[in-house]
């Protein structure tokens, strides 16, 4: 968290909320930490309303647990998350990859081939796994907007956030097999050839999924929080205020 840099735009509490979700996705804040008003909004250069107003928010979009008396906590995804982001990128992508080989021009065949490269080129240099996360999402919204649906495009765009949020310990295992298999979507939708783009998108979504779920591992919590205080007396003070 030391190298980011202070918030100074407006409006504030779009901003903030933007950053601590951004480091959440990117693992700066991991599953488990402890999130505290008073040193997040140090670190980011505002006073603690607009912190505290994007922790409320992070809750009620399940990215963080706020427990009365105890604090905010980052989440591990919950298994049923995990569940609805694999049904509804299914159906996002898919249809996607569809509609862009029906829609594809030779400028979107050459602009997918052109990730492609640029992705074998930084993988075969041994790029970070951000560099690596950031160039699969530059390829998946590239589909979308192959896709020319508005609609698509918008879900797409929420799908990804959770994706980067899911993926990010996982990148740097899956980007081998993971690039392949984004070549062969992006051929057959250069070729025109919709039903097979969608069966190698599902085939992707499908991959990615049981990588996920198989380093997850059956056993693992839903959510990596500590134990609830036995009293209110031996509780710790309410995040914000140490």
């Amino acid at each position: 968290m030391s190298d980011e840099q202070p918030i100074r735009a407006l409006p504030l509490r779009e901003l903030v909320h933007e950053r601590l979700q951004e480091m959440l996705i990117s693992r700066v804040l991991a599953p488990g930490d402890h999130l505290v008003e008073e040193r997040l909004a140090a670190q980011l250069g505002v006073s603690r309303g607009p912190v505290r107003e994007a922790l409320q928010r992070l809750h009620r979009d399940g990215w963080i647990t706020l427990r009365p008396r105890y604090g905010a906590f980052v989440n591990q995804p919950t298994t049923e998350q995990v569940h609805e982001f694999f049904e509804a990128r299914e159906l996002v992508e898919r249809s996607a990859a569809r509609l862009a080989a029906e829609r594809c021009t030779p400028e979107d065949a050459a602009a997918l081939v052109r990730i492609c490269d640029e992705a074998d080129e930084d993988l075969g240099r041994g790029a970070s796994p951000e560099r690596m996360g950031a160039h699969t999402a530059r390829f998946h919204r590239g589909v979308l907007e192959t896709a020319r649906n508005h609609i698509l495009l918008e879900f797409g765009e929420q799908l990804s956030l959770r994706s980067r949020w899911f993926f990010a310990p996982l990148v740097a295992t899956l980007a081998p097999k993971a690039w392949i298999e984004h070549r062969e979507v992006a051929g057959l939708i250069a070729a025109g050839d919709a039903d097979s783009a969608a069966l190698a998108m599902h085939a992707h979504i499908s991959m990615s999924r049981d990588a996920y779920l198989e380093t997850r591992g059956s056993d693992r919590p839903d959510a990596v929080l500590p134990p609830a205080p036995r009293s209110p007396a031996a509780a710790p003070p309410h995040v914000g205020t140490h």
